[in-house]
């Protein structure tokens, strides 16, 4: 996957905790900004840290959706 999403903006929806958690963290990885997006904020939030601590592209940052 290198390249594809290098310096792309992507907005994962569930990524509060699982497979959402999983793909966030993976494109942050990969290069992308990520935008969080969950209805539990405490787990986007834990999410965008682990970005963060793990050197993803600013600005990752979580938004609360409703259900």
């Amino acid at each position: 996957m290198p390249g594809l999403v290098q310096g792309k903006v992507v907005l994962v929806t569930g990524a509060g905790s699982g497979i959402g958690r999983a793909t966030a963290l993976r494109l942050a990885q990969e290069g992308a900004t990520v935008m969080v997006a969950d209805y539990v904020q405490e787990g986007g939030d834990r999410t965008v840290k682990m970005i963060k601590d793990a050197g993803g592209a600013p600005p990752a940052s979580s938004m609360p959706t409703s259900r």
